[in-house]
């Protein structure tokens, strides 16, 4: 309220820039609606999983710009898809007694179908004409690969890994690499897996680390060793800072140390 009196007061006057500097202005905006949207969906809070209010404040923003012509690009249709696709999940990465879901154990039925519709449709518009792409468009492309497969087991993960490939080109960044080896695992291409993940190190993530290490024993679990899955998962425990991200690992860790 203050800010707003000081600005009525000082009549200030608002102007959207132009050529050039629209552009940065406007990549410095998506990039903060998009760390917005993160922190929303996956909040680095300790008691805190989802922050339903953060995902809806940067779509209404996102929304925001694609209202104005000149704010109305590809790049921020394809933002606002991503943030649509993400949001069809919200409900289902929990369940009833407040558990963490893995995207294996979701319950598909329960995706918010118009918000993926919707998605579909900003995805029309963000690639209409275009000939390059941003990194917006490849995450909603590997989003839309995960909605569109009708069980965990039909997911496409040649088509995700290619997506990702594009993505790291594009930019080039340690958890795009860590997500390759994550979907070489799923696909079970572990000679691949085993590569990327020799290309990275817990220091990349900071306080996300434990992200490098839950991949690291998801690797070892696939190649039948189980006390280096363990061994992983104990500094993914050591690690993490969510507790419901803790429970999830340690009923992982309780499961290998059922079956040694």
């Amino acid at each position: 309220m203050r800010a707003r009196k000081t600005i009525q007061q000082s009549h200030l006057k608002f102007q959207i820039p132009q050529g050039k500097a629209l552009q940065q202005r406007l990549e410095s905006v998506m990039e903060v609606l998009y760390l917005i949207f993160n922190e929303g969906f996956h909040s680095n809070k300790p008691d805190i999983l989802i922050r339903k209010e953060l995902c809806g404040e940067a779509m209404r923003l996102t929304q925001m710009l694609l209202k104005n012509e000149l704010t109305r690009t590809p790049e921020v249709y394809a933002l606002y898809t991503l943030m649509c696709f993400h949001s069809a999940r919200l409900e289902t990465k929990t369940n009833a007694e407040n558990e963490l879901l893995d995207l294996k154990n979701q319950d598909r039925t329960q995706w918010y179908f118009p918000l993926i519709k919707m998605g579909n449709s900003m995805m029309n518009k963000a690639v209409v004409e275009q000939t390059t792409f941003s990194c917006y468009h490849y995450e909603a492309a590997i989003a839309s690969e995960h909605l569109r497969a009708k069980t965990f087991e039909d997911t496409d993960w040649d088509k995700i890994h290619y997506w990702y490939q594009c993505l790291n080109a594009l930019q080039p960044m340690p958890i795009h690499v860590l997500n390759m080896a994550v979907v070489c695992i799923q696909n079970r291409d572990l000679d691949i897996a085993k590569t990327y993940l020799d290309d990275i190190n817990a220091k990349d993530f900071e306080q996300r680390a434990y992200l490098f290490y839950g991949a690291q024993a998801e690797y070892f679990i696939a190649i039948n060793k189980r006390n280096d899955a363990i061994k992983y998962l104990d500094l993914a425990l050591n690690a993490v800072n969510n507790s419901l991200e803790k429970e999830y690992l340690q009923k992982k860790k309780l499961k290998l140390l059922k079956h040694k």
